[in-house]
């Protein structure tokens, strides 16, 4: 924030302890000293919006489409996109490709298991808690696969 010399502000001293108030915290607001008819203009949040989590490795077999990860989470697509941006459970090659899922992250994602995820992201897929996801993951996709006939 730009330092500015000390005078009387025309918004008193109760807005002033309110707008400083943003500079603190997760959503932390950097507030522009130029004043509009005595207002303080909000420039930006200085959270990182383009910071994205590095995506699972994931095996071709391992990948299902977004329509596929919705059947099986029993979310929307929406929730889909941004769990594969936040917690790296897909990858997209560019803008326009499509969104590619990890099913074993998926279901680790539905599950809460964020520390089988992390061991997933880690590469360390003889983890007995991936293990076991990716165990599950192959069942379901045979099931889908076969139709229910197992």
């Amino acid at each position: 924030m730009v330092d500015t010399p000390a005078k009387a502000s025309p918004l008193g001293s109760s807005l002033q302890t309110a707008a400083s108030s943003f500079d603190e915290g997760p959503l932390a607001m950097k507030v522009d000293q130029k004043a509009v008819s005595g207002m303080p203009i909000i420039a930006s949040s200085t959270r990182s919006e383009s910071a994205k989590v590095t995506p699972v490795p994931m095996l071709p077999s391992e990948i299902v489409r977004i329509e596929t990860a919705m059947f099986f989470a029993q979310v929307s697509d929406k929730t889909i996109r941004t769990w594969a941006a936040k917690d790296g459970i897909g990858r997209q090659a560019e803008r326009h490709a499509p969104l590619q899922i990890s099913l074993p992250a998926l279901l680790m994602k539905a599950d809460g298991d964020h520390a089988a995820l992390d061991a997933l992201r880690a590469g360390r897929r003889s983890n007995p808690a991936v293990a076991a996801y990716l165990d599950r993951a192959i069942d379901l996709l045979e099931e889908v696969r076969l139709g229910g006939r197992r």
